[in-house]
C-alpha cells in the first residue's frame, strides 16, 4: 500500500538555479533544498523533485516543453515580462536587496563606492541588475561595464578576496545567510551603504503543468500556518526579509 501511495504522488518538478542561500552547491545546505523537503514530508500529492539548471535556463525551464513545473524564490522582474510566457505567482515570500561588496582594506571608506569607472565588477552569468535605473541582463551588463561574469557569487566573493575583481554585486540575504556558514568570509568584506536594487521572491509556477498557482500556494500556506516556513527562514538568518508568515 505504501508503494501505491508513492506511485500515485503527481510529480513537481522545481527548477533551481546558483542563486545562494536559495540555492547552491558550494554551500553546506540552501533553502531551496530544505523548502522542497518540507513539501515533501507534509503531503502524499505531490512529490517535488529538484532540477539544477543555468541560470539563463529559467525561462526554457518553464516553457511549454520545458523540464520543469515552478521555480522558487524568483522575482517576476527578472526578465520574465519579455517573455511570451503565461506565468502565475505566488503571493510573494520573501523581500530582497542588492549591494555592492567590495574587500575590506585599511583606510577604504564608502566613498570607494561612488565611481567605478576602472574598477573590474564581478557578477553571475544570467542574473539581472538594475543599473542606472533600468534592469538589465548580464549580457547587457557585460556591454556597458568592466565586469566579469563567473558562474557563482561564491566565486565572486573568493574572487573579491583574492584581488582578481574590485567590487562584486550580492544580495543581502546571502550575506545575512553566511554568518551561519563554516567559512567565515564577512569579516574580509566592506559592504556599501546604499542599497541598489530590490526585489520581491515568490513561486513562479509554469501554465498546464503538474501543480496549479493556488495549490502551491495551498501548500506554503499550511506551511506556514504550523511555523515551518518561519523555521526555514529562520535558519538562514532570513527573518528580516521575509513577507509571508503564518
Amino acid at each position: 500500500m505504501a508503494s501505491g501511495a508513492a506511485a500515485a504522488q503527481q510529480p513537481v518538478y522545481v527548477a533551481a538555479y546558483d542563486f545562494p542561500p536559495f540555492f547552491s552547491d558550494t554551500l553546506e545546505t540552501d533553502v531551496t533544498t530544505e523548502l522542497v523537503d518540507l513539501l515533501n514530508t507534509s503531503q502524499s500529492s505531490y512529490e517535488f523533485i529538484i532540477q539544477a539548471i543555468p541560470p539563463n535556463g529559467r525561462y526554457q525551464a518553464l516553457s511549454e516543453n520545458g523540464c520543469c513545473d515552478v521555480i522558487l524564490f524568483e522575482s517576476p522582474i527578472w526578465g520574465w515580462q519579455e517573455r511570451a510566457l503565461d506565468i502565475a505567482s505566488t503571493l510573494p515570500l520573501l523581500k530582497g536587496r542588492e549591494r555592492l561588496v567590495t574587500k575590506k582594506v585599511a583606510g577604504r571608506t564608502q566613498a570607494f563606492f561612488d565611481n567605478l569607472k576602472g574598477k573590474t565588477l564581478g557578477g553571475v552569468r544570467g542574473y539581472h541588475y538594475l543599473m542606472a535605473g533600468e534592469i538589465l541582463d548580464s549580457a547587457e551588463v557585460a556591454e556597458r561595464y568592466d565586469i566579469y561574469l563567473a558562474d557563482s557569487r561564491i566565486t565572486n566573493v573568493r574572487m573579491l578576496l583574492g584581488g582578481r575583481i574590485d567590487a562584486a554585486v550580492l544580495n543581502d540575504e546571502l550575506l545575512s545567510a553566511l554568518r551561519n556558514a563554516s567559512v567565515n568570509y564577512l569579516d574580509q568584506l566592506f559592504v556599501s551603504e546604499q542599497i541598489e536594487h530590490e526585489y520581491e521572491m515568490s513561486v513562479l509556477i509554469a501554465p498546464n503543468k503538474n501543480i496549479s498557482r493556488d495549490e502551491m500556494q495551498r501548500l506554503l500556506r499550511d506551511l506556514a500556518r504550523d511555523g515551518r516556513l518561519d523555521t526555514l527562514f529562520a535558519r538562514f538568518n532570513l527573518q528580516r526579509f521575509q513577507i509571508y508568515r503564518r
